[in-house]
């Protein structure tokens, strides 16, 4: 067996139950550890979980570009979806393009307990960015035959609530329409409520009613492929790229406005990220220290005696290595075991719950990666075999055996 591991394993445990301020400060140092991985591994976990869930969640309630023809409402412009691969291989890098759907929205009336209110009617084809209908829709009675119906439309829970409306109920909707003289009239269709969306974004969740595009098609007479305009998802990766090719004529572009505050509030969290990192390391970097340096006083005759006998500083050196391994195994265990556990219980049960309308969501997210649970054991070991380096180095070398021998 290996002289250092067998004289180091057979000291340290034993000193820790003789030396009561020992033992205290190895199970300091070792709580140290264990808290430190914990957070680590929260920190990771939710900075990133919550970035990945924001950038899903606003890139996905609408599309970041619409594209419409530049000419007057009243005439409701449209063209035909069949043209949806001509517009993006002439105007925009396909490649940057994550996703391209005819849509059309149209103001219209509810009128319900003698108050009118005013919303945007927005029809989509069945095949319309399956995300939206994965993340926002809260229902569990949402099929694709029921999308397919022109009769069912679709309410945020909130509109829900303020109209006094659940799902099966019928609504009548009124569509802003003009007769040949160019006067304007409203025609009214029957809906039935097949279900609710909740985005947690109030400018889409207080306006918008979801329902199929033949609807408004057929009210307005418009042939079964005619849009109203196009919606061009694309990816966070893609925000600061320049997605034209060049800007088309007669055409009306629209980006979305808030792409910086998206960048902004998403880059925070790197910068949390970063920040309590660097606060949970220094602390272990310092608990070590005042370990080591109180592990190398109390260890102050040990070294003279094994200076006497031969010992070369290397060997001591060792020693001191294997003293520190043996204190941090078992907290790497602990701590690993109760943070992973920690993290899949969030994943799995949403434990810990959050105000949506703030947060966008309403449970706190968690990503598990690997790399990054494998990145903070790796920090964490090498912050332990540094703080032991520097001050065993100069603290050892330095110690002579006659004086300690003299002094004791």
């Amino acid at each position: 067996m290996n002289f250092e591991w067998f004289f180091a394993k057979k000291t340290v445990w034993e000193d820790c139950r003789k030396n009561k301020t020992l033992r205290t400060i190895v199970i300091i140092t070792q709580t140290t550890i264990v808290f430190g991985l914990i957070i680590s591994f929260l920190t990771f976990s939710i900075g990133f979980g919550f970035k990945e869930i924001i950038k899903d969640k606003l890139l996905n309630v609408k599309g970041q570009i619409l594209i419409q023809k530049d000419n007057s409402r009243i005439s409701f412009p449209k063209f035909s979806v069949k043209k949806k691969k001509f517009l993006l291989k002439k105007f925009f890098k396909s490649n940057l393009v994550k996703q391209i759907h005819g849509i059309a929205e149209n103001n219209v009336i509810i009128s319900t307990n003698n108050k009118i209110d005013r919303y945007i009617f927005k029809g989509l084809y069945e095949d319309y960015n399956p995300v939206f209908f994965q993340y926002f829709f809260i229902t569990n009675n949402f099929f694709k035959k029921k999308f397919l119906c022109k009769k069912n439309i679709f309410l945020s829970k909130k509109v829900s609530l303020l109209l006094g409306l659940n799902i099966g109920s019928n609504v009548k909707i009124g569509f802003l329409s003009f007769n040949k003289k160019r006067g304007p009239i409203i025609i009214y269709k029957k809906f039935q409520i097949s279900g609710l969306y909740e985005t947690g974004i109030p400018e889409f969740d207080d306006v918008y009613i979801i329902g199929n595009i033949k609807s408004i098609q057929q009210i307005y007479g418009w042939k079964k492929d005619f849009v109203e305009k196009f919606e061009i998802f694309i990816s966070y990766d893609n925000i600061k790229k320049k997605i034209f090719k060049k800007i088309p004529n007669n055409f009306l572009v629209k980006t979305i406005q808030n792409h910086h505050d998206i960048i902004k509030w998403i880059n925070v969290f790197d910068v949390n990220i970063i920040v309590i990192s660097l606060i949970i390391f220094a602390s272990v970097t310092i608990n070590m220290v005042v370990f080591i340096l109180i592990l190398l006083l109390e260890r102050i005759r040990t070294i003279g005696i094994l200076k006497t006998l031969g010992a070369k500083n290397q060997i001591i050196h060792k020693i001191f290595l294997f003293y520190i391994i043996q204190i941090l195994i078992p907290a790497l265990i602990v701590g690993n075991s109760i943070g992973i556990t920690l993290l899949v219980l969030q994943k799995k049960f949403h434990l810990i719950s959050l105000n949506k309308m703030e947060y966008f969501v309403d449970f706190v997210p968690i990503l598990i990666k690997i790399p990054h649970i494998i990145i903070i054991n790796l920090f964490v070991i090498l912050i332990c075999f540094m703080t032991i380096f520097f001050p065993s180095l100069f603290f050892i070398n330095k110690i002579s055996p006659i004086k300690v021998i003299e002094f004791e």
